[in-house]
């Protein structure tokens, strides 16, 4: 199974390795706190929530922008390694 394929499995860990530390906020600044997660995958894969939560964040951008970036983030890796010694494997 391609690691794209758990996006949602990536978010709820997400939210799991935030919750501490959104108890202590809440705590220490008397704030209400919510972990959002906002996980894209590799090859732009994203899970059926992430506009809903990229709203409730109030993040200025569009499922799309994230999803090219992704894409040209990973472009940008196998370039980088099919023009090091790595990819000169013979």
């Amino acid at each position: 199974m391609p690691v794209d394929a758990r996006v949602e499995e990536k978010e709820q860990e997400k939210i799991d390795r935030y919750q501490d530390l959104a108890r202590e906020l809440k705590g220490l600044c008397k704030v209400e706190t919510k972990v959002i997660p906002i996980v894209v995958g590799a090859l732009g894969t994203v899970a059926k929530g992430l506009e809903k939560n990229l709203k409730k964040a109030g993040a200025n951008t569009t499922v799309e922008l994230l999803q090219k970036a992704a894409l040209l983030g990973t472009s940008r890796i196998l370039r980088s390694i099919l023009d090091s010694d790595y990819g000169n494997i013979r």
